[in-house]
């Protein structure tokens, strides 16, 4: 009981804020219920959202009961003194260490005396006083002589030996100079090496540079027209470019008579088709479309395609796509 007392003083602060934040929570839902019970219409609805509010109050009263207590009972209980400095843990545990003393033995002084004096006196001197100390008196201290230090002598110096100086060299007598006698040097006549033949350098002929293939440029536009009797585009052809008012031509005809074509645009790096031109009437080698303002779209390579729809509506198949340049 102590333990979970200790525990209530120390976190009461922490218990009292959790009930008085659940306690808050249940008046705002009190209150949030109290707005629906203004706008409820049925008699069953005002009854449920009664019972709502009513249970919440009744909890935020009883959170407030329970945290008004516990901050009353933490207050009137007196707290354990503890050391300044020190907060006492009450699940901490401490061991208690036991320290067991040895008392130590007493040495008879009579031993003591007996053997100090042995060392000052004489063999038989320290057999009568040792039978003659008393073993209660006082353990006599010896004197001991002052040690003498010897005064260390000075180390003599070795004498130092002189360098002896090398002899000095005596110079040769001159010798002399007979006018007659000639000296003969021979002159070493060089020996003439055998020419070696020097290698003459083979010339290697160099492997005839083989020409690349001639890859087609990146910015060829084509035309892709399975079917140019139905569809066709004859103006502009692939790869014209195109700036201003354009009129469109070529070829539309429907399977059976019947239907419409519709002409569209492919704009670059925008997926999906952006819708131009439609028509219901067959044209065979004619308008397309009478005016396409290029200007409309910034310079670039896009894709004009005609496609023919059938009388449902249905998509045929049918188309031509031509890839042009506007300016």
């Amino acid at each position: 009981m102590e333990v979970i007392l200790r525990l209530l003083i120390e976190l009461r602060l922490v218990i009292v804020a959790i009930i008085g934040i659940c306690c808050a929570a249940f008046l705002f839902t009190g209150l949030s219920s109290l707005r629906e019970l203004r706008r409820a219409i049925f008699r069953l609805e005002r009854s449920a959202i009664v019972k709502r509010i009513v249970d919440a109050w009744v909890k935020a009263g009883l959170l407030a009961i329970l945290g008004l207590a516990i901050w009353i009972a933490t207050n009137v209980a007196p707290e354990s003194q503890a050391p300044s400095g020190v907060v006492e843990n009450p699940l901490v545990f401490t061991p208690t260490v036991e320290v067991h003393t040895a008392e130590p033995t007493p040495i008879p002084t009579a031993d003591l005396a007996a053997a100090l004096l042995q060392m000052t006196a004489t063999p038989a001197e320290a057999l009568a006083v040792v039978a003659t100390v008393d073993p209660n008196a006082a353990l006599l201290t010896p004197v001991v002589p002052p040690t003498q230090t010897p005064i260390p002598s000075p180390t003599p110096i070795p004498a130092t030996a002189t360098p002896a100086l090398p002899p000095t060299p005596t110079q040769p007598p001159p010798q002399e100079q007979l006018p007659f006698i000639v000296v003969v040097t021979a002159t070493p006549t060089p020996a003439f090496a055998a020419a070696r033949p020097e290698p003459t350098a083979t010339l290697t002929p160099l492997p005839t540079p083989t020409a690349a293939p001639t890859a087609p440029p990146a910015d060829v536009l084509v035309a892709d027209c399975p079917n140019p009797t139905a569809a066709r585009i004859d103006s502009p052809v692939a790869g014209e470019t195109v700036s201003g008012i354009y009129v469109v031509r070529g070829t539309a005809d429907f399977p059976g008579g019947v239907g419409r074509y519709k002409l569209e645009i492919l704009r670059p790096n925008i997926p999906g088709w952006a819708f131009l031109w439609e028509n219901y009437n067959v044209v065979k080698d004619g308008v397309l479309m009478p005016r396409f303002d290029s200007s409309l779209f910034p310079p670039g390579i896009y894709t004009l395609r005609l496609s023919l729809v059938d009388a449902a509506g249905q998509d045929t198949n049918i188309y031509c796509s031509v890839q042009i340049r506007i300016a």
